[in-house]
């Protein structure tokens, strides 16, 4: 296995995206993290796990929730990110996703707040993914060569090898179709 694992999931990330942008309550985090026009594409998380996310979150000291009475409602927590949660979310939107496995969530998630809060290091981050992909190639194909032709493990191995190619013309496409630098313009 190849280079460093998250700490946790992504969609802790996620919420510190979020939260990046200003503070939310959990509902609102929620609505927006499975937003099917948006991170819903590539996420799901039940309320209850965002909720046992943030506590997680708020422990580590990446956020704080900070409960607000209501008048006419209950009382809600709205939470904030803290300086190290600011600093750790940034540092994740600068790494690669380092296994096939991951690449789905992890680097679409990352693509999807770089082009909100830091489009000017989409190429960096495309170009440096591009090559993690073309090793995990790169890999798959000496194993492809040690494998019997007609066995079931070359089966597995040239799935494998096929999604990973999958990943690199994709990501190959992202580089040259980068985000217009105005919203909305197509």
């Amino acid at each position: 296995m190849r280079g460093n694992i998250n700490p946790f999931p992504s969609s802790e990330y996620a919420l510190l995206g979020l939260l990046y942008s200003g503070p939310a309550h959990g509902y609102e985090l929620h609505k927006h993290i499975t937003d099917p026009a948006a991170i819903g594409l590539i996420w799901g998380i039940r309320i209850s796990n965002l909720y046992a996310q943030l506590a997680k979150l708020e422990n580590k000291g990446w956020i704080k929730g900070v409960v607000q009475p209501g008048e006419d409602r209950p009382a809600r927590t709205q939470f904030h990110l803290m300086d190290v949660g600011r600093e750790t979310f940034v540092t994740w939107l600068t790494e690669v996703s380092h296994r096939p496995r991951d690449f789905r969530q992890e680097f679409l998630l990352r693509y999807y707040f770089l082009e909100q809060y830091k489009p000017e290091w989409i190429s960096e981050v495309c170009s440096r993914q591009l090559a993690e992909c073309q090793e995990w190639l790169h890999d798959i194909r000496q194993k492809q060569n040690m494998e019997s032709k007609d066995s079931f493990a070359n089966m597995v191995v040239e799935f494998r090898a096929s999604q990973i190619t999958s990943m690199v013309e994709w990501v190959k496409w992202l580089i040259a179709h980068p985000p217009s630098e105005k919203k909305g313009e197509k």
